[in-house]
């Protein structure tokens, strides 16, 4: 018998279903390969940290980098993202999530359409590279037992906790009852603050290394030790930013979203340029010297400071959003400096002053054409809107702080913090790691 020909109605549900699957699979591939460049970023964090410390501690902090990403992924796995994106624990404001920890539920949500699998994966990659932003900052004198139990720390509950309260979008911070919500594109705020001022807390309560401002000693002795290193680490992660911003505007299926995400690509790249050229031009005023350091983190700042608003500034607004990024790190640097907190990578002024100048530039720039509701362009509640980005600053600087301090303190008082003085003068290859140094000249000798 003749096959009966389909009706129109199910040639439309057919369609639709072909559409549906066709978009899914879109989606899925960009965040999958920008989740893989975000990824990426701990090649170009632990190349970079490991140039700026001495030679003689360079095992030390390519082995807390690596720990960063298997603590992290457990962490993320068992609580992390059930925190951060499980069901909401009160309606109109929540706390945290309260479902799917350890992928509890990921099955049964597959099979109404929900990719939970992607989502994890992508944010799993943010996850772990909020935790390293704080081994640079506390680096040749922070025993690997103390670090990894902060790590496991911000990775299970620090961290989720915020990205529940911005981009879960249930959270108190950034829910459909409020008249303006925290906005944070890419992580400004909730990614490199957060990581920024644990930073600042750690080095603190850690202390300096020895010696570090000591009058009586040479401080050349911590400069870092291989530029070359340190100059590919900072294009690793400017590359990897390419998956930072552009992967999160999540969606790679329309016109639209594919404009979205070249605009942000093209915020990223100018916030990145203009930081760079500010601070290498400002410090080279200051001190009259060509500094490769400076070119790299302004770079860093610039890029930090436009992650929040990339996707909702014009490429003008971006280069002065990156550019006054970098002049939020030089002052972040001069300000540890004069407290005496000793940050090798000067994670605090990068992350955490880029951080929050970020978060505020989005209560600033942006016109409604594109996204934006900044209080220079006079948008609707754009005041309110100054407001919670404020709001928001403060209450990531008050929890990651705080909650540094009560992991840091403690476990310094129990001597499970810092090293001694005499592994510090040692180097810490030699006394924690084999082999004694993560250098050889060919013929068996270590070189420390």
């Amino acid at each position: 018998a003749d096959a009966v020909p389909p009706t129109l109605p199910e040639l439309a549900a057919q369609v639709a279903q072909m559409k549906a699957d066709y978009d899914e699979a879109l989606d899925t591939c960009w965040i999958l390969v920008c989740a893989a460049l975000v990824f990426f970023m701990h090649a170009g964090f632990t190349m970079l940290e490991t140039g700026c410390v001495q030679l003689k501690n360079t095992q030390n902090i390519l082995c807390k980098n690596g720990l960063v990403v298997v603590i992290a992924t457990i962490c993320w796995y068992l609580v992390g993202y059930g925190l951060a994106y499980g069901e909401p624990n009160t309606e109109g404001g929540s706390f945290c999530g309260t479902s799917h920890f350890a992928g509890g539920g990921f099955l049964e949500e597959q099979a109404s359409g929900m990719n939970r699998w992607r989502d994890w994966f992508f944010q799993w990659a943010f996850c772990a590279t909020c935790g390293t932003i704080v081994s640079g900052a506390m680096a040749e004198r922070t025993a690997l037992t103390g670090f990894a139990v902060y790590v496991a720390a911000m990775t299970t509950f620090v961290y989720p906790i915020v990205v529940h309260w911005t981009w879960s979008g249930a959270g108190w911070l950034n829910n459909d009852t409020r008249t303006a919500s925290y906005k944070d594109f890419a992580g400004s705020g909730i990614v490199h603050m957060c990581g920024g001022i644990s930073a600042l807390v750690g080095a603190a309560v850690v202390g300096p290394r020895q010696g570090r401002f000591a009058a009586d000693v040479d401080q050349d002795k911590f400069v870092p030790h291989n530029v070359p290193i340190v100059v590919l680490g900072t294009f690793i992660l400017f590359f990897g930013w390419f998956g930072f911003n552009p992967g999160s505007s999540l969606a790679m299926k329309s016109q639209a979203d594919a404009f979205s995400a070249s605009m942000v690509a093209m915020n990223t790249t100018a916030g990145g340029a203009m930081g760079g050229l500010v601070t290498y031009m400002l410090d080279f005023v200051m001190t009259k010297k060509h500094s490769v350091g400076a070119l790299c983190n302004g770079i860093l700042a610039g890029l930090v400071g436009i992650t929040a608003a990339c996707g909702s500034v014009e490429p003008g607004e971006a280069f002065v959003i990156g550019g006054v990024g970098g002049l939020f790190y030089l002052a972040g640097s001069a300000l540890a400096r004069a407290i005496k907190v000793d940050d090798p990578i000067e994670a605090f002024a990068v992350h955490g002053c880029a951080g929050f100048w970020g978060v505020l530039a989005v209560g600033l720039f942006g016109s409604e054409e594109v996204g934006g509701n900044g209080i220079f362009h006079g948008g609707e509640n754009s005041g309110a809107q100054l407001g919670v980005q404020l709001l928001g600053a403060l209450m990531i600087t008050l929890w990651s702080g705080g909650f540094a301090a009560l992991f840091f303190v403690p476990l310094k008082a129990a001597g499970l913090l810092r090293v001694s003085e005499e592994m510090q003068t040692m180097g810490l290859d030699e006394a924690k790691h084999s082999p004694r140094s993560a250098y050889s000249m060919g013929d068996g000798k270590a070189q420390v």
